[in-house]
This record gives structure tokens, sequence and C-alpha cells, in this order.
């Protein structure tokens, strides 16, 4: 494990490697960014970096003492460096008890004592305040690194001492690969994948384990190829088919956008690189054809609207009532 192998930030690396070097390494950081991009393997290297036995000149653990085997293990077995994730749905009062005792012991193997905490939002009331406790007098030779995808459910007392690092989505392009080399799909799919994943390595690796998925592709594809032949009531049938279907609901809106978007592009000559769902090229341009650039816009706004309004606990049947009779309405300007 090292620096090289968080993939796509380099911001970030450049930044934690710098304050090594420089010996001004914080005591308390908050890697914050999606799920899956790198912020608890970056959280480990530094771990590795600031215990290594014989670290490199440019803040990059050696990777073969004993220090670095040990926190690369599966999982990490240093007794210098302590793991802290929720039990349950939250971080315990528990929990942050045994990391005050714990902190406050002097490094027994390495140079300094790591805590890491992920999924920081999910400490409970009194178990934050505890953490507070602590990172308002740290010992010297402690580091604290908490990881979180929602920042704004951290406790403003706890961010107000860390410094924040920021972990930004990854671009499908760098994810791609990594979904074929592992999940063992064609370069069409692992692109697809990569797109619906919101950045995340993990994300896209669940979707192509999740055969739903491309289930949903098809069938909003087939509804946009229909659209224009449906009448209302055929649309309706169609709305309370999906409301049945309430956890692969926002896949199919995700799919239904993806298909639309693709066809918009077409529609305005782009390069067929651009378009995500590539294996299916001749569907595409067919939706480009059928329904033009100004029909396809319209529906995108509806699907958009369709989906904010879910979000804000609309009721779904009148939601998606609306969208289908949108999107026909848009199909026959």
């Amino acid at each position: 494990m090292s620096w090289s192998t968080i993939r796509g930030q380099d911001l970030a690396v450049d930044l934690l490697r710098r304050e090594l070097v420089s010996d001004r390494v914080a005591h308390a950081y908050l890697f914050t960014g999606p799920a899956g991009v790198g912020k608890r393997r970056a959280a480990m290297v530094l771990a590795m970096s600031l215990n290594c036995l014989d670290p490199a000149g440019d803040g990059s653990p050696c990777g073969i003492c004993r220090s670095c085997r040990e926190l690369s293990a599966d999982p990490p077995v240093h007794p210098d460096v302590m793991v802290v994730e929720p039990e349950g749905r939250f971080i315990k009062t528990e929990q942050m008890r045994t990391v005050q005792t714990e902190v406050y012991a002097r490094p027994s193997e390495g140079r300094t004592r790591v805590i890491i905490i992920d999924e920081a939002e999910r400490l409970n009331a009194e178990a934050g305040n505890r953490l507070l406790k602590v990172l308002e007098e740290p010992p010297a030779y402690a580091r604290f690194i908490l990881l979180t995808r929602n920042p704004a459910g951290v406790l403003p007392t706890i961010l107000s001492r860390c410094q924040i690092v920021h972990f930004a989505p990854l671009p499908p392009e760098l994810i791609a690969p990594i979904v074929q080399e592992q999940a063992g799909t064609g370069p069409a799919e692992a692109r697809l994948f990569a797109s619906l994943s919101g950045g995340s390595v993990g994300a896209a690796l669940a979707l192509a384990g999740n055969p739903v998925v491309g289930q949903r592709r098809g069938e909003a594809l087939d509804l946009l190829l229909r659209l224009d032949e449906m009448d209302d009531a055929a649309l309706l049938e169609q709305a309370e088919a999906l409301e049945k279907q309430k956890e692969g609901l926002d896949a199919w809106l995700e799919m239904l956008t993806l298909w639309l978007r693709d066809g918009l592009l077409i529609a305005q000559e782009a390069p067929d690189r651009l378009i995500v769902n590539g294996d299916r090229l001749d569907e595409v341009r067919r939706l480009a054809v059928r329904y033009g650039a100004g029909s396809l816009m319209e529906m995108l706004e509806s699907v958009s609207k369709a989906r904010g309004q879910l979000l804000r606990n609309a009721n779904t049947r009148l939601v998606l009532d609306v969208l289908l009779l949108n999107l026909h309405s848009a199909a026959h300007p």
C-alpha cells in the first residue's frame, strides 16, 4: 500500500505528502468525499508514513518494514493505530471512552499513535463530546483522521479543530478499467456502471454485481421506444407498475435520464465516445431521430423535476402519472 495506489486524488495526496515532508502534519484531519474514492486508504497510508521505520524523503512509507507490513495486513494489526467504526447505527460512547484511554498511552512500536474514525458523522452526541475533549488537548504524539461522506453531520466544534481534506468523486474513465478488471465486465458495461456510480469505485462494483441494473436499463429504453405509440390508459398503467417497484425506481429514473442524455448528444452531433450506452448505439440513434433535440431536452427536464419531487417525499404515484404524461406530450410537440 502506497500513495500511488490512491487514484484520482492528486490534490489530497500532494497536500498530505507535503505536510509529511515538512513535518507539519496536523493533529486532526477530516477527509471528506463520497464513499469509495480513497479516503480510508489515504488514512491508512498516512498512518503508515507516520510510523514507517525507514520512510522515504518524499513522504512515502517504505512498505517493507515491520510497521508497514502490520498496517498492510487485512485488518491492520499495528499496536499504535486504532480504527473506530460504527457499531450498529452509531459510533457509541463506550468506543470513544476506549479511544480516550488508548490515545494517552505513548506509542509502543512506532513514533505516532493514530486514531482513524470512519463515518465520523455517526458519532452519537456523547461520543462526539468525548472526542472533542481529546481534540482540545491532544498529546503531541497522537494524530486523528476522521472520515466522512457528510461533513454537515459532524459536530461544528469538531470540524473547527480539524484540517479538512477534500476527496473528489472519481471520473468514469478512471473507474471503468477498475470495474472491467475486478468485475469481469466488457468495456461498454464497465463505462455504464462507472457513469452511474457517482464517482465511487465501490458503488460501480456493486452495480456491476446487481442484475436489477441491467433489467431497469432495458425497461427504460423500452418505454422510450414505445412512448409515442401509447395512449393515456397505457401510460397510467405503466405508472402503476413502476410504483410497485419502489426499490428499483431510482435506478429506473437514472437509466431513463442516461438514455435521454445520450439521445440528446447524438441529436446534437456529439462524438460517439461521449455516449454512456455505447454498446447500444443503434437504439440511441433511434431515439435521437425519433424525437429530436428539442423533445429530448423537454423530456430530460421532466425527469429531473420528477426526481426532485420524489426526493421531497411527494406522492410517488402522482409524480409518476404526471411524468409519463409529460414525456408523452413532449414526444408529440
